[in-house]
């Protein structure tokens, strides 16, 4: 695998159509994902040598992918869908906030499926632009897509 600019990791989202569309989440500067295998202990005792040295055996429990960024503010289509996945439509909405998103990891693959947005923060200094900030979590399974 060669080396990859970090540009190049996208996080797309969702358009919320019958057939949906996915458009690219512009101005971030940083991306990150995370796929979790969350284990569990299965030790036992060997029987035939009670007294013997125990080595731990894990089991693959739950399974999770966790996405991440940060970047410039920018206006637009794909942050005003971020936007009414986060916040909803209103004090009446009683959706969870939860959307469709890829995420594509050069050379590597796509990971697709349902996730939460778990948190968003906007902030700004005196001088220089607004920046935002959020979290995803999966929601149900979540597919890759081996690179061509």
């Amino acid at each position: 695998m060669a080396k990859q600019q970090g540009k190049l990791l996208l996080v797309k989202i969702g358009d919320g159509a019958a057939t949906e569309v996915f458009s690219t989440l512009c101005g971030l500067q940083s991306k990150t994902l995370t796929v979790n295998n969350n284990s569990f202990d299965v030790t036992t005792q060997d029987c035939t040598a009670p007294g013997g040295q125990l080595w731990q055996e894990l089991m693959t429990g739950m399974r999770s992918v966790e996405v991440s960024g940060n970047g410039l503010f920018e206006g637009g289509t794909t942050l005003d869908r971020f936007i009414a996945i986060a916040y909803g439509s209103g004090a009446t909405d009683t959706a969870d906030a939860i959307g469709n998103f890829e995420v594509i990891v050069p050379d590597l693959g796509t990971f697709a499926g349902a996730f939460h947005v778990n948190s968003t923060e906007y902030g700004g200094e005196q001088e220089g632009a607004a920046t935002y900030s959020f979290s995803l979590a999966s929601t149900g399974a979540v597919t890759f897509t081996a690179a061509a």
